[in-house]
């Protein structure tokens, strides 16, 4: 068994080298991964990587071996390998490459064959490591002293957390920048690209991209982002949003806006976010009447958890929800991955600055009306 699937393997690759000509999207994925309890293992496409969605490709048989091996002729994508319904693995598969998965089990699988998988399980590892060291390093310093630290120390914390994640992103672009180049690889990456400082590099990285991959689906997705956060950068216009309040009555922001409003992403179950609304009572409190006003908008998905933070925080301005968590249509519209996120926008709806948090909102506030 063993010399027929070593012809086979043999066989794959040479129908691969004789397809090359006539599809340059061909690829093989073949393994041997032991101790699955179905004698299958699913093969998806990630169409949306905003979104999370995904759809099935193809069905690999194993035998009781726990061998398995298909051919494609498909574009270079984001894929991914369910076991088990268990546990996936996602793929970054450019054209011509030959996957290759073997394990012990399901949580020990290692991959060869695929450099831009390489790059995206790199990335994957910084980016937690990146995430532990400054952000959860903070979370987990607050949880330890919330017994003992008093409310200003406990701010300056959720403060330092908010800061340190701005440096979390900006550590994941230079390693995309330093190490990753136009490999398939950055398609994930981008649902944590931002547009305050990198707008130039993803730009030209897209378009570095496009010239490498004219026609892929992904080329198209990361466009759609690069648009996404010129929409959402300092200078673009935000235009009226219409939601509903905890009453059901529609607030449209066009009818609230005054000469600076802050639109302010947030939800019950983030910290930062309510321990930011006692500078926001502070700030509403000295400017409203000077014409600054408050525009916001709960990621929550349940409506009893939005109305009991709202009451206890004293979020007395404008509140609006669809009770659909990250899946909110506006939340999509401008790209919010991330909580706390803000917009500080003039009288005619044009973005003056973006998340704007603790020292540095209060400040900008100040001197705007000062």
């Amino acid at each position: 068994m063993r010399n027929l699937l070593s012809l086979i393997t043999v066989f794959t690759i040479i129908m691969l080298n004789g397809c090359a000509e006539k599809n340059n999207h061909t690829f093989s994925i073949s393994g041997n991964v032991l101790n699955i309890k179905e004698n299958y293992v699913v093969l998806s496409i990630i169409d949306d990587i905003q979104n999370n969605t995904s759809t099935i490709i193809d069905t690999l048989k194993i035998n009781k071996k726990g061998e398995f091996n298909s051919v494609y002729f498909l574009e270079p994508a984001i894929y991914s390998l369910n076991f088990d319904d268990k546990k996936s693995v996602l793929l970054a598969i450019d054209k011509g490459q030959h996957i290759v998965l073997k394990g012990k089990n399901i949580e020990e699988i290692s991959i060869k064959g695929s450099p831009d998988t390489d790059l995206l399980n790199a990335y994957e590892d910084y980016r937690k490591e990146s995430l532990n060291r400054l952000v959860n390093s903070v979370r987990n310093k607050i949880s330890e002293s919330h017994n003992t630290a008093n409310e200003q120390e406990i701010a300056e914390l959720r403060e330092l957390e908010v800061e340190n994640y701005k440096k979390h992103i900006h550590e994941l672009t230079s390693f995309i920048k330093d190490k990753m180049g136009t490999s398939i690889a950055i398609y994930p990456t981008s649902i944590r690209w931002n547009g305050e400082e990198n707008l130039m590099f993803y730009k030209e990285l897209t378009t570095n991209f496009e010239e490498k991959y004219p026609t892929i689906k992904i080329t198209k997705k990361l466009k759609q982002r690069i648009q996404l956060l010129e929409k959402t950068s300092v200078g673009s216009i935000i235009s009226n949003i219409k939601m509903t309040d905890a009453t059901g009555t529609i607030i449209e922001l066009d009818s609230v806006k005054k000469k600076y409003t802050l639109i302010d992403f947030w939800a019950s179950w983030c910290p930062p976010c309510r321990t930011e609304s006692s500078l926001l009572n502070k700030l509403y409190e000295n400017y409203n009447s000077k014409g600054f006003e408050i525009y916001g908008i709960s990621l929550d998905s349940k409506t009893e958890s939005w109305v009991k933070a709202t009451e206890k925080d004293h979020r007395i301005w404008p509140n609006v929800s669809s009770v659909e968590g990250f899946k909110t249509p506006i939340s999509i519209e401008y790209g919010i991955t991330a909580l706390p996120t803000n917009f500080l926008i003039d009288e005619t709806g044009k973005i003056v600055a973006t998340n704007l948090h603790g020292k540095q909102l209060k400040a900008t506030i100040e001197t705007l009306f000062n």
